[in-house]
């Protein structure tokens, strides 16, 4: 697997007994005490996955979601022992990828860990197996499944999306015109390995809408269906 972990947390005999349970399942891990030392380490090439704990002795750890997701795309597993849904939320919003409560058991955070590289990293496809095209193209955005990228056709600006933001807009643009139920995207972001709140799909629909939709629209390019789910409300062109 050879692949780098970074976690974040003050609690050192926490983050001694999670560098040698991580490293008996393959990965490399880094750590660090406080947001300082943090910010010398996420721009690290090999950095594959964050795991970041909320409650720093130094700095909040919703202004570190912010602060690394504006730079980098490195996936991010908040830790909190914050047990409020809003905190979660925020969280999901701000653009971290998944969160657990503490207390947690190591194999749990072990299968966030491998999920979300998964869905990182792993070219998508349909829940039925079915493999989507190349690319697709939709309001002035292509959307290369290849390349994992988003980018505006008119200037050739690439939008940046977190590996669940990809997932979700995968899942979408499978069928355009037709809702897509909280549970499929649910399935589709976390399998079924995971309990966790069906708003937290809500949280990465909105991260999503504000990076595709434009300022000057009456309406989402993503439209919610009360007690449903969400649809693609566009006409797509595909490779």
């Amino acid at each position: 697997m050879d692949q780098t972990i970074l976690i974040i947390d003050d609690d050192m005999q926490l983050t001694s007994f999670l560098s040698r349970f991580l490293a008996k399942h393959g990965f490399k891990v880094r750590t660090a005490s406080s947001g300082a030392k943090a910010r010398g380490l996420f721009q690290a090439d090999d950095l594959r996955l964050i795991v970041l704990d909320l409650n720093l002795p130094d700095a909040d750890g919703f202004d570190l979601v912010k602060e690394f997701r504006a730079e980098v795309e490195t996936p991010i597993i908040m830790l909190t022992a914050r047990d409020e849904v809003f905190d979660r939320i925020v969280g999901l919003e701000l653009g971290a990828d998944d969160y657990l409560t503490k207390p947690y058991e190591p194999r749990e955070l072990l299968a966030r860990i491998k999920a979300v590289l998964r869905r990182f990293e792993v070219p998508a496809n349909g829940g039925d197996g079915d493999e989507l095209p190349d690319s697709i193209r939709f309001e002035g955005l292509e959307l290369d499944i290849v390349k994992r990228r988003l980018r505006h056709l008119g200037d050739d600006r690439v939008i940046a999306l977190t590996g669940a933001e990809f997932t979700l807009l995968c899942a979408l643009v499978r069928t355009p015109g037709q809702i897509v139920s909280r549970d499929q995207l649910m399935d589709a972001l976390y399998g079924n390995s995971v309990a966790i709140t069906d708003r937290a799909v809500d949280a990465h629909v909105s991260r999503l809408r504000r990076k595709i939709d434009r300022e000057e629209a009456r309406s989402s390019l993503i439209q919610s269906v009360r007690g449903e789910g969400y649809v693609l409300a566009v006409t797509v062109d595909v490779d």
